[in-house]
């Protein structure tokens, strides 16, 4: 698998009550989230909204901007240069004011022409404080976010040297966003220690060439498969290597638990341009106690 950001970043997807289908995901630069609700002169019945930060020093500023809030989770893009230009993505594991780790959630910087970038996780130091942003204002009548982020950004694949970014003075203001409801017919099935895990929403999102899969009930419990996207069907490992595996697993005990699976399989039935089919089974421990995940199943669309 790509070294990547996924795994520690797709536990806080997980608490979410509606999810970001492949329809709108904001993290992967071939998909056009503008498209849903663009901040432009032509769109009279919202305020234009304003994105800039700096790079390295020096100044970028968003050309197209929009956000999603469903559940817990708001996830938002700004772009230059349309569908394939670069972008800024987030995805807050939250839908509150208040200043949100970079470490612990989704920021990316993307250049243009590539599903990689610049992300706010160190690989090798996951829990390095890495920058955060502050959700500053949420109006819930015009439906506009705003705020601040700065982080330090760390290139999200295996290609050797090359150097984080500095992402400083970060501002966005009035950024127009809609609530999601997802309305994809995707099933999700698992047992854990022999009861059945009872999903209340299924998400299925890529970022950074993996495909996270996984589901949350209303305990702010959830079950977590990450695959790499370019995966082909056949039966899968895990051994709790990021680094190398082709799957991951993760068991979110609570909001300060996030069991990560160094034993278990995934199974990829099928996989097309849009939907995933498999099963898995997987064990996780917490202290003493073992949790063992059985009966895994998923058909989700991403």
């Amino acid at each position: 698998m790509k070294k990547s950001i996924f795994f520690k970043s797709l536990i806080v997807l997980f608490t979410i009550v509606s999810f970001i289908s492949c329809e709108t995901e904001p993290l992967d630069p071939a998909i056009d989230l503008t498209a849903l609700n663009p901040n432009n002169p032509n769109n009279p019945n919202n305020p234009v909204g304003s994105f800039t930060a700096k790079i390295d020093g020096q100044l970028w500023t968003a050309q197209s901007t929009a956000a999603l809030i469903g559940g817990n989770l708001m996830a938002i893009n700004a772009t230059i240069g349309g569908d394939t230009g670069e972008s800024f993505s987030f995805l807050i594991d939250g839908v509150a004011t208040g200043t949100y780790p970079a470490n612990e959630n989704i920021l990316t910087y993307s250049p243009a022409g590539t599903d990689f970038g610049w992300s706010s996780l160190n690989f090798n130091n996951p829990t390095e404080n890495t920058g955060s942003i502050t959700i500053t204002s949420i109006n819930t009548v015009n439906k506009t976010i705003s705020g601040t982020f700065s982080f330090k950004g760390y290139w999200s694949d295996d290609t050797p040297n090359i150097a984080p970014k500095n992402i400083t003075e970060g501002v966005f203001t009035n950024i127009t966003y809609e609530d999601y409801l997802d309305t994809n017919n995707d099933t999700f099935f698992a047992k854990i220690n022999g009861t059945e895990f009872v999903e209340t929403d299924i998400l299925a999102v890529t970022v950074n060439g993996v495909i996270g899969i996984g589901a949350a009930n209303t305990n702010d419990q959830s079950i977590t498969i990450g695959v790499d996207e370019n995966i082909t069907p056949g039966t899968y490992t895990i051994t709790g290597d990021i680094a190398t595996d082709m799957v991951q697993a993760t068991y979110k005990l609570n909001n300060t638990t996030s069991l990560m699976s160094n034993s278990g399989t995934v199974t990829i039935t099928s996989i097309t341009l849009d939907r995933v089919i498999g099963t898995f089974s997987f064990n996780v421990v917490n202290g003493s106690t073992p949790y063992v995940i059985t009966e895994g199943a998923f058909d989700v669309e991403y």
